[in-house]
């Protein structure tokens, strides 16, 4: 739940920055470029908030470990970077049933 916290909340930091402020890429150059200069591919995502117009990609590399989370722009596809780091690590649930 604290996760899901930390995207809202940086989604909502983005759309109140300036324009000016972030930082987007074309939805093909960027998927690629992150793919050719990281390794890191999607390994999830999912909707923000209720209105479905922007939607949290994360990408990672399995390998290296690096990982990206990104806001898409429904509206135009873009992808803006939110937040990355180093050590990813891929958690199931602990709870026999419990669904993703």
């Amino acid at each position: 739940m604290a996760f899901r916290a930390v995207i809202i909340a940086a989604a909502i930091a983005m759309w109140a920055a300036p324009a000016h402020a972030m930082v987007c890429f074309d939805p093909i150059d960027g998927r690629a470029n992150f793919y050719a200069q990281y390794g890191e591919t999607e390994v999830g995502g999912g909707d923000l908030g209720n209105d479905k117009q922007n939607e949290m990609l994360l990408l990672a590399n399995p390998k290296t470990r690096t990982w990206t989370i990104m806001i898409v722009r429904k509206v135009d596809g873009f992808l803006c970077p939110m937040a990355s780091g180093e050590n990813f690590k891929l958690k199931l649930p602990k709870v026999k049933g419990q669904k993703i």
